[in-house]
């Protein structure tokens, strides 16, 4: 099922933003962009989107910021008043070390050191050595926490969602039943209607048989086996109650009812070729397209 989540959380010194969207697919698999330095959480991350996601390809992006960066600007702009430093201390080592080796290299290139704020922040090496990255241990409650948010926040939609493809699929079942009763309707008229046609063609050939002839019992009994669509009715019957069942589930049921839509199209089609009748014919084209637009709804379900 489709579905958006945003969560956050603070905590460990660490404030933390998730967003997390899903899309239908048959699988699962999970799409997940981690803040620098956080590799070690990809596994917990992804196994805490798996227990509560079955199916469907997720996006899950984090956002972290350190609690300093999250204080207004004035509070921000203290230290530079007192004269700190902005930066974390080995943010500040690792510049100046930087630094350090151009000067070098340009005492043995035997050219000018000049080097410039916009030179430093045009190398994106630099940029990354002034924003350290994160701990990950420090760094997991807030993550954690975030993430845990977004996925409630996206299991709240897709409940929204739900209701409404079940009220829809419930409709389609509905149309289904009364298709299903039609052709029971019908269904003992047709060796009725094959013992009329067989008397007929046996009139136009010149011949007359007795209403109690055996031969044309015999004949009409071979033709209502043939045509015996009973079992197919019923099974189709029990095929409705377990769909209607499933919508009850606190379990995932897109699966099973992909599986159940294949069952009743199969049915349709043993009685359309069993039961030798245009207008049965007619209602079984009618279910196996409700049956279609049913299987094509399940894919949207988890």
């Amino acid at each position: 099922m489709t579905g958006f989540g945003r969560g956050a959380a603070v905590a460990g010194g660490y404030r933390a933003e998730a967003e997390l969207s899903s899309v239908n697919r048959k699988q699962f698999d999970c799409s997940l962009s981690l803040p620098a330095g956080l590799g070690a959480l990809e596994d917990d991350c992804r196994a805490a989107v798996r227990a509560r996601i079955s199916r469907g390809h997720v996006q899950l992006a984090f956002r972290l910021e350190t609690e300093g960066e999250c204080a207004p600007a004035a509070a921000q702009a203290q230290p530079h008043e007192t004269g700190a430093s902005p930066l974390p201390e080995r943010s500040a080592h690792a510049i100046r070390e930087r630094v350090a080796q151009l000067r070098a290299l340009a005492d043995v290139a035997g050219v000018p050191f000049e080097l410039r704020l916009r030179d430093l922040l045009r190398m994106p090496d630099m940029l990354a050595a002034a924003a350290p990255s994160p701990d990950p241990e420090a760094a997991r409650p807030a993550i954690m926490a975030a993430l845990a948010d977004a996925l409630d926040s996206h299991a709240a939609m897709r409940v929204r969602e739900g209701a409404a493809l079940r009220e829809d699929l419930e409709r389609r079942v509905e149309a289904l039943e009364a298709v299903r009763r039609r052709i029971a309707e019908r269904a003992p008229l047709v060796p009725v209607a094959a013992r009329d046609a067989l008397r007929r063609r046996i009139a136009e050939l010149g011949s007359t048989l007795q209403p109690d002839d055996p031969a044309l019992a015999r004949e009409v009994a071979i033709i209502a086996d043939r045509c015996d669509i009973s079992e197919e009715l019923t099974r189709l019957k029990a095929h409705f109650d377990h769909v209607r069942a499933l919508f009850d589930s606190p379990e995932p049921c897109g699966r099973k009812l992909d599986f159940l839509a294949q069952e009743m199209n199969r049915e349709c089609n043993t009685i359309g070729s069993k039961a030798a009748d245009a207008t049965i014919a007619a209602a079984v084209v009618e279910a196996k397209a409700l049956v279609e637009t049913f299987r094509e709804q399940v894919q949207n379900l988890e």
